[in-house]
Parts: structure tokens; C-alpha cells; sequence
């Protein structure tokens, strides 16, 4: 019996340390992560905007190719 309680009580010691991590509850932002929050969401918005741009841009493109005129005809001879 005195195994067993002294199994117990170690137990209970190793795992209190993981109660005591989540005893705060909900933490409030300060306004200046909030401001960052913000900032940052701003910035995501921008550059989501810019990526749908450059997509609808690439599709519409037409594709030059400045060698163009300085290549030889394709005779298929190497």
C-alpha cells in the first residue's frame, strides 16, 4: 500500500506543472499588438490583392521574345 501511495503522490507531482500553465485564462491584446494585428492584416490583404493582379495580368500578357529576330529559322540541322 505504501508503494502504491508513493506512486501516486510522485504522479500528481510530475503533472502539476502542466495544470499551471493554463490557469490565466484569455488574454487580452494591448493596443499596440492590436495595432500590429492590424497592420499585419492590412498587409496580408494588399499582398493577396496584388498576387490575384499579377495572375490576371500573366493570363492576358502577350509573351515577347526580344531574340526573336536574331535566330535562325528551325531547319532542324545542328
Amino acid at each position: 500500500m505504501r508503494r502504491a501511495t508513493i506512486g501516486v503522490v510522485l504522479l500528481a507531482m510530475l503533472t502539476t506543472p502542466l495544470f499551471a500553465q493554463g490557469r490565466g485564462g484569455p488574454r487580452q491584446d494591448t493596443p499596440e499588438e492590436a495595432q500590429k494585428k492590424k497592420e499585419a492584416e492590412a498587409l496580408d490583404q494588399q499582398y493577396k490583392s496584388t498576387l490575384k493582379r499579377m495572375k490576371q495580368d500573366d493570363a492576358t500578357a502577350v509573351r515577347n521574345d526580344p531574340w526573336a529576330n536574331m535566330r535562325t529559322p528551325a531547319d532542324g540541322k545542328r
